[in-house]
């Protein structure tokens, strides 16, 4: 079993913080051109990175205020690809679908496989209801069917939320509606193996028992890491009260510390699911998430460094 990783490389803001109670200063999409490149001159071997696209209600939702505005992930993933035109790993940019018909969508997704990127992952509803203001025009399942049927030369992929009730028949209805093609699966970071590990589970059950070949799912589990003091925030972005790891970083006052925590408690996580994807035969990868790229100033976070690291001990565990 081979090991695939991906990092997380977000669409940079277009406003932050620079200063304690300072204003917010324009942020160039450079910025996020300068992380991956810290990746690529680090050589650590990576399939490439996938860029996240944040619901602007949801955000807004966790955040009790309007948020930044990222830059576009379509666009972010094309400006990547021409800055660092000797980069050879795929560019993976999520789009949030559900606020436009297919129809009027598919310009960009033929402008984005024109210039080459071809691996996409398509973001649902946040919630049942659409939030004030706004109206769901399409589903996943709609935008997948329209896709597989008009650009079948694009690579589609969806995100999975393993606790999230009715996950496995909506993977299942997803896998259906792209044709049963090869599917990228983009997973939350972890928080705990166990959900996780009994998820699997269910899903290469469920599959079996549909007749579905589930060496199909290409899946990529979210490895984080967990640098703040607090983790109310990296709760939040689980859409938890509180993480099952807690107690781990407990008494951690330093970054650096919690970097170096997050690398033993993310190793522990992935060699259980190597084992479990082994034996189920799951084309099992992993997604590298920082969440937090950048210190106040500008200059380059710890949890760069640390996913580096975890990257190198990942490829031991694989060796």
């Amino acid at each position: 079993m081979s090991c695939r990783i991906l990092i997380e490389n977000p669409a940079p803001f277009k406003q932050a913080l620079r200063s304690s109670g300072g204003p917010l200063v324009d942020i160039p999409i450079d910025e996020g051109v300068e992380v991956a490149r810290f990746y690529i001159e680090a050589g650590i071997p990576f399939a490439g990175f996938h860029h996240s696209d944040i619901d602007w209600y949801e955000a807004r939702q966790m955040r009790g205020e309007s948020p930044p505005q990222r830059y576009d992930s379509f666009e972010y993933a094309d400006y990547v690809k021409e800055k660092l035109d000797d980069f050879t790993g795929i560019l993976i940019p999520h789009r949030v679908i559900v606020y436009q018909t297919p129809d009027v969508q598919a310009k960009a997704f033929r402008r984005l496989a024109k210039q080459g990127i071809r691996d996409i992952v398509l973001v649902g509803r946040p919630f049942d209801e659409p939030p004030a203001g706004a109206a769901y025009r399409t589903t996943v399942e709609e935008m997948l069917s329209y896709l597989a049927r008009e650009l079948p030369e694009l690579n589609l992929g969806v995100v999975v939320i393993p606790d999230r009730e009715g996950e496995i028949e909506r993977l299942v209805n997803k896998f259906e509606a792209a044709g049963k093609k090869k599917l990228h699966l983009i997973g939350q970071f972890l928080d705990s193996a166990d959900p996780m590990l009994s998820f699997m589970d269910a899903l290469a059950s469920e599959f079996q028992r549909k007749g579905l070949d589930v060496a199909k799912l290409e899946w990529n589990i979210g490895l984080a890491m967990f640098t703040l003091k607090s983790c109310t925030f990296h709760a939040k972005l689980l859409r938890k009260d509180h993480l099952a790891c807690e107690d781990r970083f407990s008494g951690l006052e330093n970054v650096e510390a919690r970097v170096e925590e997050s690398i033993r408690m993310n190793l522990q996580f992935a060699e259980r699911i190597k084992e479990k994807a082994e034996r189920l035969s799951l084309d099992v990868g992993f997604s590298i998430q920082p969440i937090i790229e950048r210190n106040r100033n500008g200059s380059m976070h710890a949890s760069l460094s640390g996913a580096v690291n975890l990257v190198k001990q990942l490829q031991h565990l694989y060796a």
